[in-house]
């Protein structure tokens, strides 16, 4: 589903550029702007922008305030400070694979994480996907290591993940456990998605060097769950527990908990299956929202009770009506209740619009930074009142 919005928002994109009426507001010297409704008390601002196709984005974990970014397809990954992206990229992953970047549709740079010990050891891990000479689509994990704000050391850690235009490998993030999480989707081969020692529609589970982990639930396989489908973000809350969202093909995406040697459902079912023998979602949307970026949020700068809560951003339906449950946001979801996850609108997008929201983190000001691929901006939203209740 990701990979026809993708291609369906570029498309608007080019169209709405050359078009008058009730769009994106210009302002006097001539820059547009996308509105972004946030709740009372909160500002939205523009803290980056002219990147191109900004997909993940990720503070280093220094101190340094560093805000590194990937670029979908050119394959740089950015360095961005408060006056700005840094003139020269951290890293070019065009340099690094044969024939260059060629990429096609969802293909491109997409997962970003640091090492826990990045003090230390300098770590920076990306995924990526490329098209081959001879027509076929792979898939990567690799590391830097971070060298006065440059990417050396350039090591392959997972090579040869069979992809496609969309559906490819996506995110990673790091456990408590200290072990390296990589979503893969199905790559179109919803065949091969049951099968643990298939990577395809798989959570991966591997040690930061790339190897298998001994306890992994699959002795031999670097699957840790099945039955994904086209998960694009993965976030650990306080206690360890593992959640990623899944894009259905035109209803029913999933936010789930993830679990050791457990089946999510795909290509069985999409959205909850009373089955004892796959793990049905916490939550499901019934339209179409393309859940992407996900990132808990731990600061003080926003009120309390927004501490612990998920914010998730929805990719949307560019051709939707709204606002509406298919309109490109930001929510929250509130999983403390016991029951079911609660979710509640927090920055929307005006339709109709330029612009889709796509990855979100949270930055060590306690402000929440989200990327805009379509307008290759970075968006930031601070709580501006003196003194955040509750804080």
């Amino acid at each position: 589903m990701r990979l026809l919005l993708f291609a369906a928002t570029l498309a608007f994109f080019i169209l709405f550029a050359g078009c008058d009426g009730d769009g994106p507001e210009a302002s006097s010297e001539g820059e547009v702007t996308l509105p972004i409704t946030v709740p009372e008390g909160f500002s939205v601002e523009v803290y980056a922008d002219n990147l191109e196709l900004p997909t993940s984005l990720a503070f280093a974990p220094d101190g340094s305030g560093r805000l590194f970014v990937n670029e979908l397809q050119t394959g740089r990954i950015r360095i961005v400070t408060e006056d700005g992206p840094l003139a020269e990229p951290f890293a070019e992953i065009a340099t690094h694979v044969s024939g260059g970047f060629p990429v096609a549709g969802e293909n491109g740079l997409l997962g970003l994480a640091f090492d826990p010990d990045f003090r230390d050891n300098g770590y920076v891990y990306v995924t990526y996907a490329v098209r081959q000479p001879d027509g076929k689509h792979l898939g990567a994990v690799a590391r830097f290591t971070d060298a006065g704000n440059r990417g050396e050391d350039f090591t392959l850690l997972l090579d040869s993940i069979p992809a496609a235009p969309g559906h490819q490998i996506q995110s990673l993030a790091f456990g408590p456990d200290g072990k390296l999480y990589v979503s893969v989707g199905d790559a179109y081969h919803a065949e091969l998605v049951s099968d643990p020692f298939e990577p395809l529609g798989k959570i991966l589970r591997m040690n930061p060097d790339g190897t298998i982990p001994a306890d992994n639930p699959f002795p031999g396989s670097r699957t840790y769950a099945l039955g994904v489908r086209n998960s694009f973000d993965l976030a650990f809350d306080d206690d360890g527990r593992l959640y990623a969202a899944d894009n259905g093909p035109s209803q029913n995406d999933e936010f789930n908990r993830i679990e050791a040697g457990g089946h999510l459902g795909w290509p069985a079912y999409l959205g909850p299956s009373g089955s004892p023998d796959f793990i049905d979602p916490l939550f499901t949307w019934t339209e179409i929202v393309s859940p992407d970026g996900m990132a808990f949020y731990h600061g003080t700068q926003f009120p309390a009770s927004y501490r612990g809560k998920l914010f998730i951003v929805l990719f949307g339906d560019t051709f939707a009506p709204g606002p509406s449950p298919r309109a490109k946001r930001l929510q929250t979801v509130d999983l403390s209740t016991g029951g079911a996850p609660v979710l509640e609108d927090f920055a929307v997008y005006r339709m109709p619009g330029i612009g889709n929201p796509l990855d979100v983190t949270e930055g060590p000001d306690g402000s929440l930074y989200f990327t805009d691929i379509f307008q290759g901006r970075i968006y930031r939203i601070r709580y501006e009142k003196a003194a955040a209740p509750g804080s």
